[in-house]
This record gives C-alpha cells, structure tokens and sequence, in this order.
C-alpha cells in the first residue's frame, strides 16, 4: 500500500510539472521530494489550420521522494 502510495505521488509530481513551461532540463522542488527532467524529443509543429501550437515534447523526470525511493518516469 505505501509504494502505490509513493507511485501515486511520483505521478503526481510529474503531471503537476507537465502544467509549468518547462525547459529544456530543469529541477522542481516539492513538500514530499524533488523532480530533476530534461526533454528527450521535440515534436512540436505549427498547425496551419487556426495557427496553433501542437506541443508533442517527450521527457524524462527523475523523481526523488523524501523517504529515499525513486522513481523514474517518461512523459
């Protein structure tokens, strides 16, 4: 139940992170540990319809919670 609990929490982190203007690398600090990312792929391309950004960047988050786990996820 406590790793759910921590997988859980590690995604959220990740999803809080993907809602920021993230760079191309970068660390985020919470309450319950930090999230190091850098950005694997840029796919991101001009839609010539109603001139939109479609963003389709891929990265990579390293999330390290205080109680020492680790979890690394691909977003």
């Amino acid at each position: 139940m406590k790793i759910e609990k921590e997988r859980l929490t590690a995604e959220l982190m990740v999803s809080l992170a993907l809602k920021k203007d993230l760079k191309t690398s970068g660390q985020l600090n919470f309450d319950c540990g930090n999230l190091t990312y850098k950005l694997l792929t840029d796919l991101s391309a001009d839609s010539t319809s109603g001139g939109q950004t479609v963003s389709n960047k891929t990265y990579c988050f390293d999330v390290r919670l205080k109680d020492g786990r680790i979890y690394q996820i691909v977003k």
